[in-house]
């Protein structure tokens, strides 16, 4: 009887848990952000239906927009979220944890498969179409 009450258990917990997690979100079309890494780099990223395009300000080329590359988002809280895309081409995978409460971000890259990213940023303007 043990067995059977803590299977159920095991079975009740693991369906609370599965009921919390959140479905993607779409919620950031229309949003653009411009952020400062504590690395120094700054960006200008805009969502839209079409994919996530940036502007890598402190490059060498600060009026060149990248992208769109079509991109995933979970509102894992009120006004955070969590978003994700592959640079198709250039080999670049981005997460991104963008915590509009705060106004910060935390960001981590794989670039082209051998440089490592992972900074925090303030996010320093926000526009919502």
């Amino acid at each position: 009887m043990k067995v059977l009450s803590l299977i159920f258990i095991i079975f009740f917990m693991t369906l609370v848990q599965a009921q919390e997690l959140v479905e993607p979100t779409q919620k950031l079309n229309g949003t653009e952000i411009t952020y400062n890494y504590t690395s120094g780099r700054s960006y200008h990223v805009k969502f839209e239906k079409a994919g996530i395009s940036y502007r890598y300000l402190t490059g060498s080329k600060p009026e060149k927009w990248w992208g769109p590359f079509p991109y995933k988002a979970f509102e894992t809280d009120k006004n955070i979220f969590m978003t994700s895309w592959f640079e198709q081409g250039y080999g670049d995978h981005v997460t991104l944890l963008i915590n509009f409460n705060n106004n910060l971000l935390y960001g981590s890259a794989l670039i082209a498969g051998t440089e490592t990213h992972f900074h925090g940023a303030k996010i320093v303007k926000v526009e919502k179409n």
